[in-house]
């Protein structure tokens, strides 16, 4: 009875597990486009990936108002999203806010987490179709 009590149980976790890992997940380009456009208040299909050198991805976003052509950088570090403005510095002294994301929804949403300094967080969810 032990036995298959283990086996029932071993089952459910691998079907768990399973399920986890057939998830879709999002490429490095969407996240970052996505949390970019999050911390700038943009929509995400507007920032473009323009170049790719190592691990870092410069993304621009073109003001439809006037055509200025803001320019970023990006890479992520595990669940973190570390980003600059170019030029400018890297977003990843202890004084700034930190960028995290998750895949939630069955791997349908991309959630932008942006803690901030003063203990508090703003979130944000993003469809896949909406970024894509």
């Amino acid at each position: 009875m032990v036995f298959v009590s283990k086996l029932i149980t071993f089952t459910m976790l691998s079907a768990s597990i399973s399920l986890a890992s057939a998830a879709p997940s999002f490429e490095v380009e969407a996240i970052c486009r996505t949390a970019i456009a999050s911390i700038m208040g943009r929509d995400p299909k507007l920032m473009q990936v323009t170049l790719t050198a190592d691990d870092v991805l410069f993304l621009t976003y073109v003001r439809p108002m006037d055509n200025f052509v803001w320019t970023y950088r990006c890479r992520i570090e595990g669940n973190r999203v570390v980003w600059a403005s170019e030029p400018g510095r890297w977003r990843d002294d202890p004084e700034d806010d930190e960028v995290f994301f998750e895949v939630v929804g069955a791997g349908k949403q991309l959630l932008i987490i942006d803690k901030h300094r003063d203990g508090s967080s703003t979130k944000q969810s993003f469809d896949r179709d909406t970024i894509l």
